[in-house]
């Protein structure tokens, strides 16, 4: 008979294995970091790590998505203060993603030494997708609200919120590159 699986129980697992792999990326790398590496670490077999993730590949996404998750969380309330400007909120969005990143600094350049390798181009452009997909809403209502506000002028607020987080995406990637 098979075993049933809570949702919670699902996740707290799964979160657990995601914990030690953010681990391993920052003190081993993502390259040397194994399979074997986190199953040793959580005592699980191979079985139940697939039962999770597919791939050392959807392993990294899986962390990446975790960090837009918690990023997301952290700015939502930002963008939906009705007590702050549209300018107050985007300075607050941006000052607070820099924040972020700044906290987490060891683990975002562990990421980095492996985020332009020619094998995780498929992951880079995901993560772009679904960052794209899942914060340029939270930047076209802060435009909105500049608009709303005579801040900024434009018939096309949505396009500028993808423009602008592609602008955004764009200064990273060449940040890193330096």
């Amino acid at each position: 008979m098979a075993r049933v699986v809570k949702e919670h129980e699902y996740a707290v697992r799964r979160d657990e294995i995601l914990d030690v792999a953010q681990r391993l990326v920052q003190t081993k790398g993502y390259e040397a970091m194994t399979i074997q590496d986190i199953l040793d670490r959580l005592s699980i077999s191979k079985g139940a790590f697939y039962h999770y993730f597919g791939s050392k590949g959807e392993l990294l996404e899986g962390i990446l998505e975790r960090m837009l998750t918690e990023v997301e969380g952290r700015v939502t309330p930002i963008v939906h203060d009705p007590e702050l400007t549209a300018l107050d909120k985007f300075h607050r969005f941006f000052s607070l993603v820099a924040a972020w990143k700044t906290a987490q600094r060891d683990f975002v350049l562990a990421l980095l030494r492996v985020w332009y390798t020619d094998e995780n181009a498929v992951v880079r452009q995901k993560t772009r997708t679904m960052m794209v997909r899942r914060v340029s809403p939270l930047v076209t209502s802060i435009i909105q609200q500049g608009v709303r506000e005579r801040v900024w002028a434009t018939p096309y607020p949505d396009a500028v919120g993808e423009v602008v987080l592609s602008l955004l995406q764009d200064m990273s990637d060449a940040l890193a590159e330096v």
